[in-house]
C-alpha cells in the first residue's frame, strides 16, 4: 500500500469534496479519483460515497480514516526522528571516566553542557581504570572516555586534548616537606614515592612526570605501584611514602595528608584527553567531540612555575 494514496484519501476525507482535495494536493480531479478507486480496489471495500455535491465516508471509510491518520502521523514523526538521529540530537552515548576525571571540574562542566544541549540523548557513565576503559572503547562498550595519557593503540583511537593541570605533592602530616608552601624537584631527590601503575614503557600516565623530572636531573625512589591515584593518596596517609597527583585531587584525605604545589623551572603538567574510536562516525560522538574541542579552547591551565615566570599567564604544550 502506497503512502501517497493514504495521503490522498485523508485529504479527501478532510475536505469531503474531491475537487477541493485535488486543488490542495495539486492534482487533477480525475487523477485523484482514479487513485481513490485504486485504493478501494486494493482494500476490497468502498471508502467513499456521493453525498450531495461532495462525498461522505462509508463505515469502512471512517475506520480507515482513523487508521490512515495514525499511520501518516507516525511516518511524519519517524522522519523527524531520523533527521534528529542523523544530526546527533537523538541516540546513546556511553562515557568512560577514570577516578581523576570524575573529580575534574572541566569534565563535569562538559557533561553538564552536553546533557543540556542534547536532552534526548541517552547518556551512560562508566567509571573504571584507564586500561579497562580503553578496552571498552575498542570493543564498543564505551563511545568516549576521559584518559590521561596516550598509549599504543595501533591507530584505533582518536586522542583529543581537553584540559591539563599541575601536579601536587602529597605528603603525610609531620613530613619535613609538609611545612613548606611549595616544593621544588630537588626537594624530592631520594624520597620514597608511590606511583600509579602505567601502561606505556616510557611515559605512562604518572610515570610521565618521572620522565620529566629525570630530564631535569632528579631521581625519585619508587617503592610502590598502585592501580589509581586515589589509592596512592591512601598509601601516603598510611606512611608508605610520597606521591605526585593532579591538582584536582588535592582535597582528598585532608585529615591525614597535606598537598603542596610542585614548582619547577618549566611547567610540569598532566593532560586529560577525550578518547574515542578513530573510525566512529556516530553523529552523537561527533557532536561530543566538537563540544569538547570548543570548551577545551576556554580551559585555563594552572601549572606551578618558578619565580621568574610565576604569576604570568602560561600555556603548557601537549605532553
Amino acid at each position: 500500500m502506497e503512502l501517497r494514496r493514504l495521503r490522498y484519501f485523508s485529504t479527501v476525507a478532510e475536505e469531503m469534496h474531491v475537487t477541493r482535495a485535488a486543488e490542495r494536493l495539486g492534482l487533477a480531479q480525475p487523477a485523484l479519483t482514479q487513485q481513490i478507486r485504486a485504493l478501494e480496489a486494493e482494500l476490497g471495500v468502498k471508502l467513499l460515497e456521493k453525498s450531495g455535491r461532495g462525498v461522505a465516508l462509508t463505515p469502512a471509510g471512517e475506520v480507515f480514516r482513523r487508521e490512515a491518520a495514525f499511520i501518516l502521523d507516525r511516518c511524519a514523526k519517524a522522519a523527524v526522528l531520523a533527521r534528529d538521529a542523523q544530526s546527533g540530537l537523538l541516540g546513546r552515548l556511553a562515557i568512560g571516566l577514570t577516578d581523576t576525571a570524575s573529580f575534574t571540574p572541566a569534565v563535569t562542566g562538559l557533561l553538564k553542557r552536553a546533557r543540556e544541549a542534547w536532552p534526548r540523548v541517552d547518556f551512560k557513565l562508566d567509571q573504571g581504570r584507564a586500561a579497562d576503559l580503553l578496552n571498552s572503547l575498542v570493543n564498543g562498550a564505551d563511545d568516549v572516555a576521559f584518559i590521561r595519557s596516550p598509549t599504543q593503540d595501533e591507530g584505533l583511537l582518536h586522542w583529543q586534548p581537553f584540559t591539563s593541570e599541575g601536579f601536587m605533592l602529597v605528603a603525610p602530616h609531620g613530613h619535613a616537606l609538609a611545612d613548606r608552601p611549595w616544593v621544588e624537584p630537588r626537594d624530592l631527590d631520594g624520597e620514597d614515592f608511590i606511583i600509579p601503575r602505567g601502561r606505556s614503557p616510557e611515559r605512562d600516565r604518572h610515570g610521565g612526570i618521572l620522565f620529566d623530572l629525570a630530564a631535569l636531573g632528579h631521581r625519585l625512589r619508587l617503592v610502590q605501584r598502585t592501580p589509581e591515584y586515589v589509592t596512592a593518596i591512601n598509601l601516603v596517609a598510611a606512611g608508605f611514602g610520597l606521591a605526585l597527583v593532579p591538582e584536582v585531587l588535592s582535597g582528598l584525605r585532608s585529615e591525614a595528608v597535606v598537598y603542596r604545589p610542585l614548582r619547577a623551572p618549566q611547567p610540569l603538567t598532566t593532560q586529560l584527553f577525550v578518547v574515542s574510536r578513530r573510525e566512529d562516525r556516530s553523529p552523537v560522538v561527533g557532536n561530543f567531540r566538537a563540544l569538547a574541542k570548543a570548551l577545551a579552547s576556554c580551559q585555563v591551565e594552572r601549572p606551578f612555575m618558578d619565580n621568574e615566570v610565576q604569576g604570568q599567564d602560561a600555556h603548557a604544550g601537549e605532553r
